[in-house]
């Protein structure tokens, strides 16, 4: 030393026990290696092999810095003992590192506990935690509220004591099957719970099982909502859907009151009956009412042609503007021309003024061609014109006035054979069939007769002043066993004559009525012979007497059959001249 003095070290034999030593460093240098693999396979590669790097150095360098000098072979620095202290560092580095994640990982975690305990204190939602021992350890307070129950009387008692008696058995075997392994949890599920005062609320609960940080559950956590109400709400629904499947039927059961009122509700007040073919005229009027194609409306004489324009007017868009009928059977034909488009001053003899024509004035409104099968040829093809392109010269003008009219025509003929015929231009036709409506007669309608009768007679009676009131059961059959070929305008017509000629309350019909053909319709007449109304009501009335014996009173006499009084029966009888044989 520079002091002069000389140190000596001992120098004997190895020590036999070193191989315990040896040892020592081999397994620690493994359980190193093992637990560097452990910490990089946990995420930190980096920091695993650089700790491992180091620990192999320092416990390398230590263990031949020992065996050198054991051996003396060499004479390593006298600070080769020191080796271990970068270990201490590294290590010492290390721990304090994961002291400070670990405690800011513990303040996340209890910020985090905190949120999640805060929201589950809040939330809207019944919140209840099960254990493993099937006892609840946890429920929110909206849970307490909606249940009625103190906490003090839920935690740490079963959860059966919350649901239905009939329940509990299934639900405890399902308990022990899902915290076993046995079973999954069902991520939702619908169960009753009895609140406090024992009424009876679905929750729908969705659940998840809480670990304990292996692989077995510690327990469940379950979430519900209160659907009692949307069940109520559904169960209502479906009552309402089934009452109005059962109130659909009954409707459609109904024939002669909801037809009156639909009849009604429309406007369609002058368009009287309940049949089918008129509610299917109807429909139809509906349907093309509010648009501005062209109708054409079919039907045989005294149908109601007219009155069925009118409607389609009068629903349309166009019904605050003006309704122009035009009958082209009753204008001659070398008139229609004018008639429909108007005329120029000095067009034609006596044509001194100016005249609009009926296009020009339904203008913005509707036009009412009746008849339009007496249209002649000429005037179809300027007609065909009109409707193509709306627009029209006057007779003897020269200039073009645009027209905007709805066109409604009618016709008792069957088109498609005039024009087979070239009685009638078939573009004309194309152009006017856009929305045909066919109206049936009478006879294809008559359940409508007693409702036509009347509101006919009551029209009468205000008219003339009449007090016409009853119509018998034998009159009213005879009406409606009628073909009636005039249609309603026929029936309308004989009975305003019935009402004139009478002169007392009960309805009689007059003698020296138009002879038609009768049909056959409850055996009244077998046989093809022409009869009129009075025979029809005649023979009826003889066939009565007939099976009843000619006894006109009594509960089997003919006036109750017949529904009659009988004074008014024998008044009748002396009437047709029938007599006993």
């Amino acid at each position: 030393m520079q002091s002069g003095e000389i140190l000596y070290f001992a120098h004997g034999p190895a020590n036999s026990f070193r191989i315990i030593g040896d040892a020592a460093w081999v397994i620690l240098l493994i359980y190193t290696a093992m637990a560097c693999i452990r910490f990089g396979k946990k995420g930190n590669p980096r920091k695993a092999v650089i700790f491992g790097v180091t620990i192999f150095l320092c416990l390398g360098l230590g263990y031949l810095h020992g065996t050198l000098i054991d051996l003396g072979i060499v004479d390593p620095p006298y600070l080769g003992s020191f080796l271990f202290l970068p270990l201490s560092l590294v290590m010492s580095y290390s721990l304090a590192g994961d002291v400070v994640k670990a405690s800011l990982l513990a303040e996340e975690v209890k910020a985090a506990e905190s949120r999640w305990r805060n929201l589950l204190e809040n939330v809207q939602l019944m919140v209840i935690g099960i254990g493993l021992d099937k006892n609840i350890f946890y429920v929110n307070p909206f849970f307490l509220s909606t249940t009625g129950y103190k906490k003090s009387a839920i935690l740490n008692n079963p959860f059966n004591n919350l649901i239905l008696e009939k329940d509990r058995e299934l639900m405890t075997d399902r308990l022990e099957e899902i915290f076993g392994g046995k079973a999954a949890i069902l991520p939702e599920r619908r169960l009753p719970i009895v609140t406090k005062s024992g009424v009876q609320r679905e929750i729908l609960f969705s659940n998840v099982l809480i670990s304990n940080g292996g692989s077995l559950a510690a327990g469940i956590l379950g979430i519900g909502k209160d659907i009692t109400d949307q069940i109520k709400a559904e169960a209502g629904r479906d009552l309402a859907i089934q009452d109005l499947e059962e109130l659909k039927v009954k409707l459609e059961n109904e024939n002669i009151s909801l037809r009156e009122v639909i009849q009604m509700d429309h406007g369609f007040k002058e368009m009287i009956g309940k049949s089918n073919g008129l509610l299917y005229v109807l429909s139809k009027v509906q349907q093309v009412a509010r648009t501005d194609s062209t109708v054409l409306i079919l039907g045989e004489t005294g149908t109601g042609k007219e009155l069925v324009a009118s409607a389609i007017h009068r629903e349309s868009e166009r019904s605050n503007k003006p309704f122009i009928r035009v009958n082209c059977a009753a204008i001659p034909a070398e008139l229609v021309e004018s008639e429909l488009f108007g005329h120029e001053p000095g067009a034609f003899t006596n044509a001194v003024t100016l005249r609009r024509g009926k296009f020009e004035l339904a203008e913005g409104g509707t036009i009412f061609l009746d008849e339009v099968s007496e249209m002649p040829l000429d005037v179809q093809a300027k007609l065909l014109t009109v409707l193509q392109e709306k627009e029209l010269a006057r007779v003897g003008g020269s200039r073009t006035i645009q027209v905007d009219a709805r066109v409604i025509s009618a016709t008792n003929r069957d088109l498609g054979s005039e024009v087979a015929a070239g009685r009638f231009r078939a573009d004309l036709y194309y152009r006017l069939n856009v929305y045909p409506i066919t109206l049936p007669p009478l006879r294809d309608r008559r359940e409508d007769i007693p409702l036509l009768v009347t509101h006919f007679i009551s029209l009468f009676n205000k008219q003339f002043g009449k007090n016409t009131e009853e119509v018998s059961p034998i009159i009213m059959e005879t009406l409606q066993n009628y073909d009636w070929p005039g249609n309603i305008r026929e029936l309308r017509n004989v009975l305003e004559r019935a009402v004139i000629t009478n002169a007392g309350s009960s309805l009689h019909l007059p003698d020296g009525l138009s002879q038609y053909k009768n049909r056959n319709i409850n055996d009244l007449a077998v046989d093809t012979e022409i009869l009129s109304l009075a025979e029809v009501e005649r023979q009826h009335i003889l066939r009565t007497l007939q099976k009843t014996d000619w006894q006109i009173s009594g509960i089997k006499g003919a006036a109750t059959i017949l529904k009659m009084n009988p004074s008014t029966l024998r008044s009748r009888i002396k009437k047709l001249g029938l007599k006993k044989p």
